[in-house]
Parts: structure tokens; sequence; C-alpha cells
């Protein structure tokens, strides 16, 4: 763990043999959940001491994702989902999937999750582990995320695309035409814009009126490496992205131009962006080891 002001080492853990594959913080708490290829997942207090230590079936554990309200921890492992709270008791078990689990997503008041896999997305109730509704869609999907507002779930897929789901009307939608899988998707707090990557420009598609269905994307140009990694701010509409050569940009959507308020490079693919709360700074991470921290103006 790093402090965010000067980069300076807080501790080091070897967390999980064979390496770690998620990281999520805490919402309110100083926690930090892990999953790696041991088939464990385990729970840091923020001195580094090791709070809980939750082991699965499966061979790795691929996936986490507190609730919003910090109540749940989901935890991706194969086919199955485990809800535990942050004491370590298990609340409900979801699952088999049809297929290992792609992606989680939580809804704002954290009592239902999502979950991404080989033929849709599933929609479960936290508390009971029961089914609320089935997103069928004959696919793969890779990588998942709901908008705040609940009205929409959006999944990327191994085929080069995006499909959505309009929970209240049942209507679903495709966008195709990427260059690549869409691995990373990104709302803004308002949901009024999706970000996505898969191409080597940034494209979002926008929510407002009657969008985003039968019209052109919002594109935010890179250059020849293609996305990897997007996410909005806490707040607002300022997005960040990285690409596969380690270019790092940043754009500030709520002005009607879009205007590139940031760039930066790594030395290698970005694999994931995340903003801090106060929203002026974000992380990004490399396929090398390098993590860096970078402020806007």
């Amino acid at each position: 763990m790093f402090a965010a002001d000067d980069g300076a080492v807080r501790w080091a853990r070897d967390a999980h043999a064979g390496g770690v594959l998620a990281l999520a913080w805490h919402p309110h708490l100083a926690l930090l959940a892990t999953a790696g290829q041991d088939g464990h997942a385990r729970v840091w207090n923020d001195d580094g001491a090791l709070r809980l230590d939750l082991a699965d079936d499966a061979a790795w554990v691929e996936h986490l994702s507190w609730s919003p309200d910090g109540e749940y921890l989901a935890i991706a492992s194969g086919r199955i989902v485990q809800i535990v709270r942050p004491s370590g008791a298990t609340v409900a078990r979801l699952g088999p999937h049809p297929s290992t689990v792609t992606g989680l997503a939580w809804n704002r008041a954290g009592e239902r999750i999502a979950t991404s896999h080989y033929g849709g997305v599933t929609i479960w109730t936290a508390r009971t582990g029961k089914v609320v509704r089935k997103l069928a869609w004959k696919g793969s999907m890779i990588s998942l995320a709901w908008s705040p507002d609940g009205r929409v779930v959006a999944s990327g897929e191994q085929d080069a695309s995006v499909h959505l789901w309009r929970l209240a009307s049942g209507e679903d939608s495709r966008m195709g035409g990427y260059a690549s899988k869409v691995k990373s998707l990104a709302w803004d707090s308002r949901s009024s814009m999706l970000a996505t990557s898969g191409e080597p420009d940034v494209i979002v598609w926008e929510f407002r009126g009657r969008g985003p269905e039968g019209s052109e994307p919002i594109q935010l140009p890179g250059d020849d490496a293609l996305v990897g990694a997007v996410a909005f701010a806490p707040r607002g509409l300022l997005l960040a992205s990285g690409a596969a050569n380690g270019s790092v940009r940043a754009w500030d959507l709520a002005n009607a131009i879009a205007p590139l308020v940031g760039v930066g490079a790594h030395e290698g693919d970005i694999s994931v962006i995340s903003w801090t709360g106060g929203g002026r700074e974000f992380l990004a991470t490399d396929a090398v080891g390098g993590v860096a921290l970078w402020r806007l103006p």
C-alpha cells in the first residue's frame, strides 16, 4: 500500500500465492479487499493486518465489489458469487452461473447486484440470493456497469460491441463496430453518459434526450493504441482513459467541445483507472507494475 500524497510505501504483504487479481476499497471504512490466484479473498486493515481470509472451492478469485453502502462484499470465483458482510459472515451464494462470472455491478441502494456471464446478465437480491431478473443475450459478456439511476445495465462483449438493457421497458439494444472487445465501461454520476473502451478513441454514448440509439457517439481522440480503461470522476463530467501504449488522457465533458485537460504516459498497457474521492486526481496502473497518481490542474 502507498501513501497518496508522496508515494511512500505504507505496507507490503505477500497477499496471494500466484498473484493478486482484484482490489477493492471499502467505501467508508479503511478496509482493503483482495482476490487472488490461490482461491482466496482476503480483507486487510489499514495497517496491513489481515482481518479476514475467505477461501472458495474455485482455483482463483477474479472479481470483488463492495456494495455502495458497505454492507456487503461480493466475491466472484468461477461460476459462483459469494455475498459476505465485513465481519466475514456469508449472506448468500449466487449461482451456479452458466459460465465463469466476468463482472459485478451493484445498484445504488446496494440491495441488488448484477452479474455478467456467457449468455447475458443476471440480477439478484443480495440478502436472499434470489434471481430478480435475467437479461438474456447470446454472447460472451466481459464487462458490466449499472447506471447510477438504476435504469440501464450495460455490458461490453467479446465480439467488440456494447449491449444495453433498459430495465423499465425491457427493451435492449446493441452498439457494434468496435475495433476490439470492450473491456471497460464507465457511467458519469448522473447517468447521462457512458464511456467505453475498445477503440483508439474513447467512445462516449449520451443518454440525454432519446439517445443513444440511432445517434452518433462522442469520440475523444487518442492515438494509434487501443483504449483499455475508462473512468469518470465521482462527480461532474471529468473522464480519464488509459491505452495500450501507456498513454493517459483526461477530458472535461461539461464543456461542449470536451477539451483535453491532461496528458501523461506510463511504460506499459494501462489496465486500471481509479479516481480519488476529491475528483481532481486519479490513479493509473500499467501491465509492468507501474502505479502513478495524476493530479489535474
